[in-house]
C-alpha cells in the first residue's frame, strides 16, 4: 500500500560495505581464509578493512594448465608471480621465513598461518590499492605493487593504465529470437469460431 502519510525520503549518504576503488589508507588485516568450492577447488581469501568498516577482497586460486599456461614453464611463471603477489602481504609485517613447497594447497596454508601469527603479534597499519573486475565488483588489484605498510614514506604503489577505476557499464542483452521456432497464435474471438456479425 502507498500514502502520502507514510513516504519517507533518505538525505543520508549511501554507505557501501565494499572499500572504494583507489589507493586506500589506513587499512588493516581482517582475516585469512583457505577454503573449497562446492567442485572441490581449494583458494586463498583475504579479506582488508578499512576504518569505516568497509572490506576488499583478494581470491587466489591454484593455476592450471588452459589455453594461455600451455607448458610447464608456463605454469611455473604463473606460479611465482602468484606467490609473489602473496608475499607482498607478508613482506608487510615484517621479515618473512624460508618457504619450500610442492603444492598450492601447502602454499596457502602456510600463508595462512603465518598471516593469522603477524595478525596477532601486529595489526599493521597498511596501504592498499582497489579496483574493478570486468563484472564491477571491487577487488583487490593484482597489478605491481598493491600493499605497502603506512610506513612507507614513498609509496611505491601506482595505478596502472590497466587497472579499472571505473565500474564497467554492461547493457541489457536482448534474447535473441529464434526465427524458425513456432509460436502459438494469439486466440482471438475470429480464431474461435465465433461470428460476431449481427446476421
Amino acid at each position: 500500500m502507498y500514502s502520502t502519510k507514510t513516504a519517507t525520503t533518505s538525505n543520508e549518504e549511501f554507505s557501501s560495505l565494499y572499500m572504494p576503488v583507489g589507493i586506500n589508507e589506513n587499512i588493516t588485516l581482517k582475516e585469512v581464509n583457505v577454503n573449497k568450492t562446492t567442485q572441490g577447488r581449494d583458494f586463498l581469501e583475504i579479506i582488508f578493512e578499512n576504518e569505516q568498516g568497509q572490506t576488499a577482497t583478494m581470491t587466489e586460486w591454484k593455476n592450471e594448465k588452459n589455453q594461455w599456461i600451455v607448458t610447464d614453464e608456463d605454469l611455473q611463471r604463473r606460479d611465482n608471480q602468484q606467490f609473489g603477489r602473496i608475499l607482498q602481504i607478508v613482506d608487510c609485517f615484517g621479515l618473512r621465513p624460508e618457504f619450500e613447497g610442492s603444492s598450492f594447497v601447502e602454499m596457502i596454508n602456510w600463508v595462512k598461518n603465518l598471516l593469522d601469527i603477524y595478525k596477532s603479534q601486529n595489526n599493521a597499519k597498511l596501504r592498499l590499492k582497489v579496483v574493478y573486475d570486468k563484472k564491477g565488483f571491487t577487488k583487490v588489484s593484482s597489478l605491481g605493487t598493491f600493499v605497502e605498510p603506512m610506513s612507507v614514506e614513498e609509496s611505491q604503489i601506482k595505478l596502472w593504465k590497466n587497472d579499472l577505476l571505473e565500474r564497467p557499464v554492461v547493457a541489457d542483452k536482448e534474447p535473441a529470437a529464434d526465427p524458425l521456432s513456432i509460436t502459438a497464435a494469439p486466440v482471438t474471438a475470429d480464431s474461435t469460431g465465433a461470428d460476431d456479425l449481427p446476421f
